[in-house]
């Protein structure tokens, strides 16, 4: 047979679906395998589920061990004479495990892609180097230790019991082997590595599976027999002894005359020597490097082994960080001047060893204490050294003699440790929401980073998470470290009881196959740990633990309104599922945590009925709701601090509420029979009788609370509902009796000569009122436009035009801007529409459409502020003369309604509020040229973070007969219901606007170029509220916590409480997953 058709022939198919549907469903039918193996980057999709003679190749491919040939398609003998540069390994076992080829072939054909692949990459992109890294690196020669050793995929043959893989100057082969041991031995493993450069780390990398296949899946091969013989030996054939006796002895009779060592024997060896004699030419040493390389670490690079003589550690009590299972111990110690870790394996020493060398037993005792100890030294080593990652703790380097490696060294020791010094004072969340959120969100990516790599950790926990740094600014805060135990999967899952109880998975059973998803439960146990600051306790014994989690018993955390935490207690849940298919992925999670709206949203909180909603104006953590009228009327008062109802529906009779005002220790009440009523709040609840009862001309709609002017006097303004103004003058604590009014119709038509059959003149409601300019100014609507009062004379002293008719200005806010002015940002219930005015010079300066679906990095310009604009009042050619509230009367009667009545020289002005004006809408020819408007009028502009693009336009241009500041709908309904935003919120230096949907756009003000733009920095949604109803208002409590209400159609209110978030935290939010990104990306260039 000619060897290249051979081996295509040979080779195992990874079928196509319609071959797969053959093989799967006839057993007995023939399918000819002869498809060769899919090239680097080519996948092959059967659909088809994984029965159990399949096994899991990549993640849409499976290994058909029924398919293999039982004999390699070529003559592989020929190739394999044992010469000077041939290495041997062979495993003497009891017993073959039934499906033992089948797992190895396949754990190999993996690796060999992984490595194939990372060949691929390297040469299509070498400077790149987007590569994916295996967990096996194989090394050159015994000088450098420099990797040659590569596998190209038309190289390697396999069938149903061995695997030949070839390469430049060698080979290496593995198959079942039928020797005569002389004993009941039926079989076993036959390893052959073969370098021409003396390159024996592929020996290394045959073991590593073959002892993880055997710990993992057929731990029983580990036992012994009734005689005390274990059921599987290793031995490594002298090389010397089989090159020398091959020329010239048949091969039949070689294993009579080679030297076969013991591993036993090399492992003892190798802690006192680095060779071993052989008795049938003790003049010639073997060297143990070549014999046994996995030893020796020799497939790890020159620069990682540590230069003992500058590693400075002491074995102290005072220098011990910590113990590891299997006796490691952890000291604290310096390598090049620098702190590290450095993490001892301790080998037992027996006593009266060295007086009892033939001692059988003692010495197998302390060979398998060896054993075990480099097996574990270097399964972690191996995995430390194949792992690079930002939020991984790093390898330093490592050393045969002693036999440890040194670790990147935690300044600030556990998570655990620090967790317990800071629970003290706190009940909930002890790091802090914005700390704990970076630390569950870098957690979450080094176990993504890990699950990538095919890697299952096992034993996650807060001992295992070290501390860089609790400072928020930093780039990493925590590393994952002590992969003793970890496992890889190759795509088949893992077996094997691990891990810590109460941190560990239900499914951990024995025999039980698990996968990453036992990580994903440990990590919900981390979250408790990081919202309650306490260990998940469950019970002191290992079973009874494991029962109560097997049960679905966890541990108990509060209720999310106390917790105040909703989306990571949620995702803690979610994560310790008890079936594993139900937890997420840890891709998925990192995925979910870069959204703002998951650190920020705190808690929702159903409020039952209610009929109106309001807020505090001050530092308190209150909001208050009102129902009912008359007799039925009550209030219910909920503490968002707390996240509880601390007053429900207590009784308070009188007339629905309009509005309400809680200002220092009094509570101003407006009711819908035209009444304030003042409460003193000095005696808490109840509200029993009013300390004083206003009359007012019409409804109050809004009330304001002017800061202090006098020593201990304010005033309260409260907006009516036919566009007056009412001025109460408060001295501790009480309103005198003078009232005086501020007449809007009078002061359009007077001062800004705005005529009557102006839309702008019908009675609008004041609907938002706002203190300006340090308090000297108060800026309140008027309809379409803003009016602006002069606190200390007590006039209406300006007009602004942000909107025309029929938009109605709804919200006010002042904030300020990159400079620190104050700006003032309206919003009108039309158009959808930001305007932003600089308050010193009255200048509108920019304009943001809310109505965007998907607003996320939407720009607009915010132009410079220069000179007053002129229009603003409008000039008429002669000025009037001002009028003074001592000018004006206000008189009420049925038939009329209120009357406005302006006295003057020549003439006496009359208006009524009492109802709407019939007149029809006019527009003021306005030219505001020197106004600046954002392109296209109201259109949001995508922001681009790499190249600032500005060109794409969200809403279309408004036509040409309309003004540039117009923003009415073209026609009807221009956006959704849901698009409508409902408010306007500072929130420190940037503004919240929530719209009726539920989302909360977050605009914020940055510096470009020297000039000013705004841009959305967030836009918040919680899918957890979309039940809830329509958002109806929204307010700030205490400076830092935006309350949302929301009401369904059963007039049921629920409230949602988010974290005020400003420039700073989102910065800071923002950078700590773009930083870690930037780092992940910066260790692969330097792979």
């Amino acid at each position: 047979m000619d060897g290249s058709k051979g081996k295509l022939a040979y080779k195992l198919p990874f079928l196509s679906k319609n071959k797969m549907a053959k093989a799967l469903g006839g057993r007995h039918r023939a399918v000819r395998a002869t498809s060769a193996e899919p090239a680097p980057g080519q996948a092959v999709f059967p659909r088809v589920r994984p029965q159990a003679h399949q096994l899991p190749w990549m993640c849409f491919s499976y290994l058909l061990p029924h398919l293999l040939p039982s004999k390699p398609g070529l003559d592989t003998h020929g190739m394999r004479h044992p010469t000077a540069n041939t290495i041997q390994r062979v495993f003497k076992m009891s017993f073959v495990p039934v499906g033992f080829w089948q797992r190895f072939i396949a754990r190999m054909l993996i690796s060999l892609a992984e490595m194939d692949l990372q060949l691929f990459e390297n040469k299509k992109n070498t400077k790149s180097r987007h590569r994916k890294v295996t967990i096996y690196s194989f090394t050159g020669n015994q000088r450098n230790r420099c990797s040659t050793f590569r596998v190209k995929r038309n190289q390697t043959i396999y069938w149903q019991e061995g695997l030949l893989v070839t390469f430049d100057g060698g080979y290496l082969s593995v198959e079942s082997s039928d020797v005569n041991w002389k004993k009941k031995k039926s079989g076993g493993i036959k390893i052959i590595c073969q370098s021409e450069m003396r390159d024996f780390s592929a020996m290394a990398f045959i073991t590593d599976h073959v002892n993880s296949l055997i710990d993992q899946w057929f731990p029983a091969l580990t036992a012994t027999e009734s005689d005390g013989t274990p059921l599987m030996e290793q031995y490594v054939p002298c090389p010397v002894c089989e090159t020398s006796w091959a020329r010239h002895t048949d091969p039949s009779e070689r294993s009579e005359d080679v030297q076969y060592f013991d591993m036993e024997d090399c492992v003892l060896t190798a802690i006192e020597r680095d060779f071993i004699s052989c008795p049938r030419h003790p003049y010639i040493p073997v060297p143990l490097q070549e014999l046994v390389p996995e030893l020796f670490m020799t497939d790890f690079p020159a620069r990682l082994f540590l230069e003992n003589s500058k590693l400075e550690h002491s074995e102290d009590e005072s220098a011990i960080l910590g113990q590891g299972g299997s006796g490691t111990v952890i000291y604290r110690a310096r390598y090049q001047g620098q702190p590290v870790a450095v993490k001892r394996f301790q080998i037992k020493k027996f006593k009266n060893f060295a007086n009892a060398p033939a001692d059988t037993m003692l010495r197998h005792l302390r060979a398998t204490d060896a054993m075990r100890n480099f097996s574990e030294f270097r399964q972690e080593a191996s995995t430390l050294h194949a792992l690079q990652h930002p939020c991984i703790v790093a390898l330093i380097g490592i050393s045969i003699h002693p036999l440890c490696f040194a670790l990147e060294l935690a300044p600030l020791g556990s998570l655990n440790t620090v967790l317990s010094e800071k629970a003290k004072d706190s009940s909930f969340i002890p790091l802090g929401h914005m700390l704990t959120q970076k630390i569950a969100y870098q957690i979450a990516s080094g176990l993504a980073y890990l699950h990538k790599k095919n890697i299952i950790f096992c034993d996650l926990k807060s001992d295992n998470i070290l501390v860089w740094s609790l400072d928020v600014k930093e780039h990493i805060n925590i590393k994952l470290s002590d992969y003793g135990i970890s496992r890889q999967s190759f795509h088949e899952g893992a077996l094997g009881v691990e891990g810590t109880p109460g941190y560990q998975a239900p499914e951990i059973r024995p025999r039980i196959v698990y996968d990453e998803k036992v990580d994903m439960f440990s990590y919900g146990m981390v979250l408790y740990e990081l919202l309650s600051g306490q260990r998940p306790a469950l019970g002191h014994h290992q079973l009874q633990i494991a029962k109560k989690l097997s049960k679905g018993i966890r541990p108990v955390l509060g209720p999310p309104e106390e917790v105040q935490f909703h989306r990571l207690q949620a995702l803690m849940m979610e994560c310790w599922d008890t079936k594993p298919e139900k937890r997420p992925l840890a891709l998925a999670v990192v995925s979910q945590m870069k959204d703002p709206t998951f650190a920020t949203f705190m808690y929702q909180l159903p409020c039952g009925k209610q009929t109106a909603f309001f807020s505090s104006q001050d530092q308190e953590y209150m909001v208050v709701f009102w129902d009912g009228k008359e007799e039925s009327r009550n209030y219910t008062v909920v503490n968002t601090e707390k996240g509880l109802l601390e007053v429900q529906h207590m009784s308070c009779a009188g007339m629905k509420l309009s509005c309400q005002l809680k200002v220092q220790n009094s509570l101003w009440t407006a009711t819908e029979d035209q009444k304030i009523y003042i409460y003193s709040l000095k005696g808490m609840c109840p509200l029993n009788m009013p300390q004083q009862a206003l009359d007012t001309p019409a409804i109050v709609t809004c009330f304001l609370a002017v800061p202090v002017i006098k020593k201990n006097s304010y005033l309260v303004l409260a907006g009516l509902a036919d566009g007056l103004v009412a001025v109460f003058s408060v001295v501790r604590g009480a309103p005198d009796n003078s009232c005086s009014y501020l007449c809007s119709h009078t002061a359009n038509r007077s001062r800004f000569s705005i005529p009557d059959e102006d839309a702008r003149q019908n009675p609008y409601p004041v609907k938002a009122m706002e203190v300006v300019n340090s308090g000297s100014e108060v800026w309140y609507s008027n309809g379409p436009g803003l009016l602006v009062i002069d606190c200390m004379a007590l006039e209406i002293r300006r007009r602004l035009e942000p909107y025309s008719a029929p938009s109605v200005v709804m919200s006010v806010v002042c904030s300020s801007e990159c400079r620190g002015e104050e700006v003032v940002w309206c919003l009108d219930d039309r158009a959808n529409c930001l305007v932003m005015y600089h308050s010193a010079t009255y200048q509108l300066c920019a304009r943001y459409f809310c109505g965007d679906p998907s607003p996320l990095r939407d720009v607009f310009p915010v132009h410079p502020m220069g000179p007053e604009p002129l229009l603003s009042p409008i000039a008429s050619p002669k000025e009037p003369q001002k009028d003074s509230l001592a000018d004006v009367s206000i008189m009420y009667s049925e038939e009329l309604g209120t009357q406005i009545l302006t006295h003057q020289d020549s003439l006496t002005d009359y208006c009524s509020v009492s109802s709407y004006s019939s007149s029809p809408s006019h527009r003021v020819p306005t030219s505001l040229s020197s106004v600046p408007c954002s392109p296209a009028s109201s259109s949001s502009l995508l922001f681009s973070t790499d190249s600032g693009d500005t060109s794409r336009l969200l809403e279309p241009t408004l036509g040409s007969d309309r003004p540039e500041h117009d923003l009415s709908p073209v026609d009807g309904e221009a956006f959704s219901q849901h698009l409508q935003a409902v408010k306007i919120l500072a929130v420190k230096d940037v503004i919240w606007v929530p719209r009726r949907g539920g989302d909360i756009i977050v605009i914020g003000l940055e510096k470009d170029a020297g000039a000013q733009r705004g841009r959305v920095i967030a836009v918040l949604k919680a899918r957890e509220l979309t039940s809830r109803g329509v958002l109806m208002d929204a307010a700030v409590v205490a400076k830092d916590t935006v309350v949302c209400g929301f009401e369904n159609e059963n007039l049921e209110w629920c409230l949602a409480v988010w974290r005020g978030w400003g420039t700073r935290e989102f910065d800071v939010f923002y950078q700590s997953y773009e930083e870690l990104g930037r780092l992940e990306a910066c260790i692969r260039k330097r792979r």
